[in-house]
């Protein structure tokens, strides 16, 4: 020891600094942990952020397509209710405006043939009039607008040109769709065509 120290500050000081040691291990036992355990909350809160966006855009995606089948489902409906009628009531009808559409420009319409395609899954049947027509350019646009124009519903699936000897030769597929045409028949067994 040396003399000009106090004996207190002798036996006091290790007890002082054991003291600030113990303090100072308190104070990294107690900040450690949660300084760990709330860098993991902060990285679990973030990961659920991703989630919770990551679900939301399923989310979302879902009730688009939710929207999406509503839709198609309404249209459905509008295209049984408006636009392919049934066979017995429609098919004559709409083939008789077809010849009446081809004759109205002042085409020459030659002998039309049919094909029946039933739609898979459907009591629809698309009936396709292969109809070859004689007429100048005119009245060939003519008949096109008119079929575009027509309240029944008409596909044009396929036009052929090419310039004959008095005019120009056209070939017109054009598509009806009907309900419970042949396919009606074939499952009730009558052997109707």
């Amino acid at each position: 020891m040396r003399p000009d120290r106090p004996a207190w500050r002798t036996r006091l000081l290790p007890l002082l600094a054991g003291l600030v040691a113990l303090n100072l291990l308190v104070l990294l036992a107690w900040t450690l942990p949660r300084g760990y355990r709330l860098r993991n909350a902060t990285a679990r809160a973030d990961a659920a952020r991703v989630e919770v966006a990551a679900q939301r855009r399923i989310v979302q995606g879902l009730r688009d397509r939710d929207a999406a089948v509503r839709a198609n489902g309404e249209d459905l409906a509008r295209f049984y209710e408006r636009l392919a009628g049934p066979a017995r009531t429609e098919l004559l009808p709409t083939l008789q405006e077809v010849e009446r559409m081809a004759r109205l420009p002042g085409l020459h319409p030659g002998g039309r043939a049919f094909a029946h395609e039933a739609i898979a899954g459907t009591d629809v049947e698309r009936v396709s009039v292969t109809l070859p027509l004689e007429g100048s350019y005119p009245q060939l646009v003519g008949f096109l607008r008119e079929v575009e124009r027509s309240p029944r519903f008409l596909t044009v699936d396929r036009v052929a040109m090419r310039r004959g000897g008095e005019g120009t030769e056209l070939q017109v597929v054009l598509s009806m769709y009907v309900r419970g045409g042949r396919a009606e028949g074939e499952r009730r067994g009558d052997g109707a065509r």
